[in-house]
């Protein structure tokens, strides 16, 4: 089944788990999926997976977000609607809930709480192990709830932004069925107290952490720095131990779950894989089944990706196909006020919002005249200039350096000479490349702006 992107409170949070699962039921299986164009290879690979599951007594649901729009910014579900113990992939709610408070200037990552005994449980994380009181840090608390998937570390975060405040933000992001309602170790009042998850609501907050569409680009990259240092690597991290992966496990009684972001250049998704094992209730046993179907699942979603990569890498690009990917790279939205906008561009264009809001930021100007001309193919040199005023929309205008040698050689133009040594400097252009900037890009070149407009950041 596909699911487009949804508004925000299209939807209101369904209260009770029953109803939740009277709606998610109504999800396909992965055998009468119908992907969308660009995404039947991915599917393919997924669903024979999916089928021998099923056969071994395994319930298994994959969801699939496309972040860079090659495959048409679409979101697909495959497996088992109804939803799950969400086990530690919670903790992604409670990171978010934190660093939109960061945001609003309500907490700093630097402010200290004070930690007691009576604070520590078992279960994960390194905090177990030290001698308590003692006062830490909201950034280490919450760096090792993602790295470590610590609960000691989970639950006094839990309690400094509040259990409500998490939910709101639920509420907020319009996420059906995702519910906090318990912390790490501690019994559910009722069942409707308890936690739960499904992997619409994990992948379209995945989605939403990615597109920035409710945190600042600083926290939204935070999140994921912490994400890429996952230290619980018997899922995704097996399975792609030297991929550019950044994710978040959750393991517990017979459930295995993971959920994360796939950064190929040009071809970046949000991969949940929520996986119950129904024929045990022992977690060594459950851990032992699930997890290498979960690494099976990354392999050959990871696989996919990197095929498409590589048959897209000559693909040229329009200037208003790279300007979209630098705007949702960034997360940006399109101004409320559309006066300023280009005169070529109009509202039914499919790259309006997107163009409006890269020329919003600084990041476009059009040919001089008041057009932008999308459909053009882009240069090497007009995509190292929009990368690099991405790069300081990102990090701030860094001070003028040096040009280096030959970087305004050949055939560079003149207005974007600095630009192109800029881009040198920041490994997004290879300096042969820079003798022929008024050719023609690709989709490859595109990649490399892309991985150096976030100088690594991810």
């Amino acid at each position: 089944m596909s699911r487009r992107r949804k508004p925000v409170l299209r939807r209101t949070l369904m209260t009770t788990i029953a109803a939740t699962a009277l709606l998610t039921s109504l999800l396909p299986a992965a055998s009468d999926a119908e992907p969308r164009k660009g995404l039947s290879a991915i599917v393919s690979a997924v669903n024979p997976i999916l089928r021998q599951a099923e056969k071994d007594g395994i319930r298994m649901t994959v969801g699939i977000r496309d972040l860079s729009g090659l495959y048409g910014y679409e979101t697909l579900l495959l497996g088992s609607g109804e939803p799950y113990m969400p086990a530690s992939t919670i903790k992604l709610a409670v990171v978010s809930a934190l660093m939109q408070q960061v945001d609003r200037g309500e907490r700093s990552l630097t402010d200290q709480v004070t930690v007691t005994p009576e604070d520590v449980v078992g279960g994960s994380g390194s905090l177990q192990t030290e001698n308590f009181p003692q006062n830490l840090t909201l950034e280490r608390l919450a760096r090792l709830m993602i790295t470590q998937s610590d609960n000691t570390a989970t639950n006094v975060l839990i309690d400094k932004v509040g259990m409500d405040r998490v939910q709101q933000l639920m509420d907020q992001l319009d996420l059906r069925t995702m519910h906090l309602g318990r912390k790490m170790f501690a019994a559910a009042p009722s069942p409707a107290q308890d936690n739960f998850i499904d992997a619409a609501d994990l992948t379209e907050l995945l989605g939403q952490i990615y597109q920035g569409s409710f945190l600042s680009i600083s926290s939204r990259n935070q999140i994921i720095a912490w994400m890429a240092r996952q230290e619980v690597n018997t899922k995704f991290g097996a399975a792609l131990p030297d991929a550019p992966v950044a994710h978040k496990t959750g393991e517990n009684a017979n459930v295995t779950h993971d959920a994360g972001y796939f950064l190929v250049p040009g071809h970046e998704l949000a991969v949940s894989v929520l996986l119950q094992v129904t024929t045990t209730q022992d977690f060594d046993e459950a851990q032992r089944i699930g997890n290498p179907i979960v690494q099976q699942v990354a392999k050959a979603v990871y696989g996919q990706l990197v095929t498409d990569q590589e048959a897209s890498a000559g693909t040229p690009l329009s200037r208003a196909e790279f300007t979209s990917l630098l705007a949702r790279e960034l997360g940006l939205t399109s101004p409320a006020d559309h006066s300023d906008r280009f005169h070529d561009i109009g509202g039914d264009n499919p790259y309006f919002s997107d163009i409006t809001a890269a020329r919003e930021a600084g990041i476009v100007f059009g040919t001089g005249d008041g057009r932008f001309e999308g459909s053009a193919a882009i240069t090497r040199a007009e995509m190292a200039a929009m990368a690099v005023r991405a790069y300081e929309f990102i990090h701030g205008k860094a001070k003028a350096e040096a040009e280096v040698p030959g970087a305004t050689e050949g055939t560079v133009p003149s207005w974007a000479a600095g630009y192109v040594s800029k881009a040198i400097q920041l490994g997004m252009m290879d300096p042969d490349a820079a003798q022929i900037t008024d050719h023609p890009a690709n989709r490859q070149d595109a990649d490399r702006f892309i991985i150096g407009m976030w100088n690594f950041t991810h």
